[in-house]
């Protein structure tokens, strides 16, 4: 550990937001890091730079700690802060850094138009709002005239430290390849400065000893949040299983409750289908009985009919038979009773034969 701490110290630069405070703390780095970051404002000088300055908005209410704070002659604040990591709330966190700097610029009594304008200004070793920038300068404007800007006293900027666009001013862009630890021109009386503060800083067994104890509090602290990440993460996923778990679950007393529906309603169509079939059974019997008796009285028809031809047959050869006798009687000659039995009773020759023959 001790000697992994060791080689970060020896390898820590101005990215590192403990070196960065420790050489910012040097009046005249910070008076030009301000002048070339601001050079509308014209600053001739500042308070000693202040770092690790807290402020607390209200007793119950979350501080802030400062990493660099100071102001310049005409009252302007000035907020300075080295944002290593990203943790995803920079504006948030950005709108608390202004809130505490801006109660700064209020004294007790003055008049509102004679508050004090604030600046928080973030070097950041990420793009800050992933847009490509290398500095983002914030201000309130109104949303139907964007153009317009709120004069309110407030400024935020956020510089991109490692993009390479080249696009603010060449002393600023040394001060930001001074961060990223790229090739600067050794001329720029700032960089050698820089360069001298770091070697002193480095010097210092205090602030290396400072260093070590924070560095090593910052990993436990790290590793305690990640184990608290972790423990959160496993509670989501665990609350997420038990939300999924109860959503299956109600899903699977829907389905079986529709499924109880389906075979209630299943056997109510079985049970239909059941009855219609003992229906269809009774139909086909009664149908059954019915055709039996047609058949049965057809039988008797026919039956009733043939008896009747069979009568009337019987009825035909009496009266044949009797006008036969009756002719004869008369001596009307044999020829003309055949012809004339023929054609009354529309009989064939044999039938005539027939009847003759007896």
């Amino acid at each position: 550990m001790n000697e992994f701490l060791r080689k970060k110290w020896e390898m820590a630069g101005l990215a590192d937001d403990y070196i960065f405070n420790k050489v910012m703390l040097d009046y005249d780095i910070c008076l030009e890091v301000l002048r070339r970051i601001l050079p509308d404002l014209h600053i001739k000088k500042i308070k000693l730079p202040n770092n690790q300055q807290e402020f607390a908005i209200a007793p119950d209410a979350k501080s802030v700690r400062f990493d660099i704070y100071t102001t310049d002659e005409q009252g302007n604040h000035y907020d300075i802060e080295m944002q290593v990591a990203d943790h995803h709330n920079i504006a948030k966190r950005i709108r608390y850094y202004q809130t505490a700097s801006s109660m700064e610029a209020y004294d007790k009594g003055q008049p509102y138009e004679q508050a004090d304008d604030s600046y928080v200004i973030f070097f950041c070793n990420f793009d800050p709002f992933q847009l490509g920038q290398q500095r983002y300068v914030l201000h309130k404007h109104i949303d139907e005239i964007p153009e317009q800007i709120i004069e309110d006293g407030q400024t935020d900027i956020l510089f991109n430290v490692p993009s390479l666009r080249h696009d603010v001013d060449p002393k600023m862009q040394a001060f930001l390849d001074m961060i990223a630890q790229r090739e600067v021109e050794a001329t720029d009386p700032l960089v050698v400065k820089l360069k001298e503060r770091i070697a002193v800083v480095k010097r210092n067994r205090k602030w290396r000893s400072e260093y070590m104890r924070r560095s090593v509090y910052e990993m436990d602290q790290e590793m305690r949040e990640k184990k608290i990440r972790e423990g959160e993460r496993r509670i989501r996923d665990g609350k997420r299983e038990i939300l999924e778990g109860k959503r299956e679950l109600q899903k699977g007393k829907r389905e079986l409750l529709e499924g109880k529906r389906e075979l209630q309603k299943s056997r109510r169509e079985i049970l239909e289908d059941k009855n219609e079939v003992q229906k269809g059974k009774r139909e086909i019997q009664k149908g059954k009985r019915e055709i039996k008796e047609d058949q049965d009285r057809l039988k008797e028809k026919e039956q009733l009919i043939q008896e009747r031809e069979q009568k009337l047959h019987e009825n035909q050869q009496t009266i044949i038979k009797t006008s036969i006798v009756a002719m004869r009687a008369l001596n009307i000659d044999e020829t003309i009773i055949k012809k004339e039995i023929k054609e009354k009773f529309n009989l064939s020759d044999k039938e005539i034969k027939d009847y003759f023959a007896e």
